[in-house]
């Protein structure tokens, strides 16, 4: 029979080969580093039960996170260990369960080179003694220590073909070790592995020649590369001549099997994770020219969220596989969902990368804002029938509500949602209504239709009193917060009514709310940072009315403290110089004047038209010891209410 999938989709629904192995169809997963180890080295079951839950979607290869093959590389606790013959037990299991739900499985050669931390107890090596972000300064590899990792990349290949994986790939992108190799910026030596392209690539080859001789015949083996270093302001770099001109001999000389290409270093990881700001399909350009060439098969990520951008790629020539990442562990369900014909049901990745590169840049297990099961697949149970289906009221229609009042009525409870205001969404909608986040409109979207489809009640403009809650079997408090001065206290905690004078000003939310109004030349006070400000001031610089936009913010650099974590800052710190918004860093607000504020330092700023607060907001109140999810137990962000309604409801 052939499927809808393959009707709609052809070039995506079709199989395709990668060297002995055989793709049912041209979706992969990417890997993410996810740090979901098991803190010994080896495949955790928080990483097995993730990974496996993709393969039962539908996705034909896991591509796990990347993976260190030399013990100068193991600075993360949470990271599988291929330099260690214990790993094969655990790495086994993974690719008996992958195998069992109908996909294959593959593992990054990974090896992180100057970004690895002397934290860990030693200095980290590269190609030269290029510093990291943080200033950390490694030691130059001597010739007989290449030799050595070079045959650690063939070992850890032996050890995955032990466990039973269909494939490996070999990491060059970015800057990591083999990268730094490749880059003629970061390559400063004057022997057989610096100085012309091949004698900067000389490790790559060695290395794959390595993995090809441990592989044999049966396991496959692909290369991954950025298109290009995007280092700011080089004039000699790794770019898009030389990487294509690097795996076109890698494939001719029978190497690889195929070739992955992504964007970016650590220099530019706003292009290697681009944010929902970049263009969809970002290396279609790019995939064009590797296709050229090419006699291997091409494997593309980079913003590719639904099933018709996928297509696209693949029909016009830029991909003969799609891999995603983000997209996955938004919705683990992506490829099963369009099989089955229900293309409008698959959960849409925001590219907001807060909990998935966020978390795992903070050093903690990766997870999603839209899907906070994803990553704690072992912690959160599977949803399962009610044993007794019950009246469910959910009041709040954010984004802890929503996910309660699904989770909910996917269980089998009758539930209605109520929502004090016109329209669902929450601070989510705000968000989403703001220049630049337009990407969060579709998953609102989605929450919205899944309520429809599951039949629960919605109750717009409908106030509940906490003192008079609904009749229900169960109620589930999300009330979210509301604008206050809470961010003050972060560094001035005695200041009970917040900065002194700002008692009658308007808060940021309020203003995108359209419940106060900001004309003229408008300052804002942010002591929250990240997006809520951010969205404020690119919102009001939009506004008609507003003649400017001065910012004065606690950060060293406005937003620094979240968009750093989600490689963002560097895009949104020229998108704001570019908008003419002023910003004052590292200052913070004494009191307000009339229309003029005062800085700590006895500065005077000012005067303006309209001053307005970005400084956070308070838990509203919900019943005492009674259920309840999201910003009324806490003022966190998305995924803590999403998270706490995807357990609670879970439990009713």
């Amino acid at each position: 029979m052939t499927s809808s999938a393959s009707v709609r989709y052809p070039h995506l629904f079709s199989p395709i080969k990668l060297g002995p192995m055989t793709l049912r169809h041209r979706a992969t997963m990417s890997g993410h580093g996810m740090h979901l180890g098991d803190g010994s080295g080896g495949v955790s079951e928080a990483l097995r039960a993730y990974v496996v839950t993709r393969a039962r979607g539908g996705a034909a290869l896991l591509g796990t996170e990347s993976a260190p093959i030399h013990d100068t590389s193991a600075n993360a606790f949470l990271a599988v260990n291929l330099f260690d013959d214990k790993v094969v037990p655990s790495l086994a299991r993974l690719a008996e369960e992958v195998h069992a739900a109908g996909a294959k499985v593959s593992i990054i050669l990974w090896h992180g080179g100057h970004n690895v931390t002397f934290t860990g107890g030693r200095a980290a090596v590269s190609s030269s003694p290029i510093p990291n972000l943080n200033r950390e300064t490694p030691r130059q590899l001597t010739l007989k220590e290449i030799k050595e990792i070079v045959k650690s990349y063939g070992a850890a290949a032996a050890r995955c073909r032990q466990a039973g994986l269909d494939a490996v790939e070999l990491q060059t992108a970015t800057s990591y070790l083999l990268g730094s190799f490749l880059s003629p910026a970061m390559n400063h030596r004057r022997d057989a592995y610096g100085g012309s392209l091949d004698n900067r690539m000389r490790i790559v080859r060695e290395a794959l020649g390595e993995i090809r001789a441990a592989a044999g015949s049966g396991m496959a083996v692909g290369v991954r590369t950025s298109t290009s270093h995007h280092i700011p302001n080089a004039p000699v770099d790794y770019r898009l001549e030389e990487s294509v001109e690097v795996m076109k001999r890698v494939s001719d000389e029978g190497l690889v099997d195929w070739v992955s290409i992504l964007s970016g270093s650590r220099w530019a990881g706003h292009e290697t994770i681009p944010a929902m700001n970049r263009p969809r399909n970002q290396l279609a350009a790019e995939g064009q020219a590797f296709k050229r060439v090419l006699k291997v098969p091409l494997i593309v990520a980079g913003r590719i969220r639904s099933p018709a951008d996928a297509e696209a790629m693949i029909a016009q020539g830029s991909a003969d596989v799609i891999a995603m990442a983000r997209t996955w562990i938004a919705e683990p369900d992506w490829a099963k969902k369009i099989e089955d014909g229900r293309d409008h049901a698959i959960r849409p990745c925001m590219s907001c990368s807060q909990g998935c590169a966020g978390f795992s840049f903070k050093g903690i297990p990766g997870t999603c804002v839209i899907n906070p099961v994803a990553g704690r697949e072992t912690e959160i149970a599977p949803l399962a029938p009610a044993a007794k289906p019950k009246r469910v009221a959910v009041v709040g229609g954010g984004p802890g509500g929503l996910e309660a009042a699904r989770v909910a009525a996917l269980r089998g409870h009758r539930v209605t949602l109520y929502e004090r205001s016109a329209h669902l969404g929450g601070q989510m909608r705000l968000a989403a209504a703001a220049p630049h986040r337009d990407e969060m409109a579709p998953a609102l979207a989605w929450f919205v239709n899944e309520l429809r489809e599951l039949q629960v009640q919605i109750r717009l403009n409908t106030t509940v009193d906490v003192h008079t809650p609904p009749a229900a079997d169960e109620v589930i408090w999300a009330v979210g917060g509301d604008p206050y001065h809470t961010a003050v206290w972060r560094l001035r905690p005695w200041l009970q009514g917040g900065i002194p004078g700002s008692e009658s000003l308007a808060h940021g939310r309020d203003v995108l709310a359209g419940r106060r109004e900001a004309r003229g030349k408008v300052l804002i006070i942010d002591e929250e940072g990240g997006w809520p400000a951010i969205s404020l001031g690119e919102t009001l610089v939009t506004r008609e009315g507003v003649s400017g936009v001065w910012v004065v913010t606690s950060e060293r650099a406005w937003g620094e403290n979240d968009l750093t974590y989600t490689r963002e800052l560097a895009d949104v710190t020229a998108r704001v110089r570019k908008a003419g918004i002023v910003v004052r860093p590292e200052s913070v607000v004494a009191k307000v004047e009339g229309r003029t504020a005062v800085l700590t330092s006895g500065e005077i700023l000012g005067p303006f038209d309209t001053i307005v607060l970005a400084t956070g907001v308070r838990a509203n109140a919900a019943p005492e010891d009674a259920p309840a999810v999201g910003d009324c137990v806490a003022p966190r962000g998305i995924w803590a209410a999403t998270h706490d309604a995807a357990v609670l409801a879970r439990r009713i």
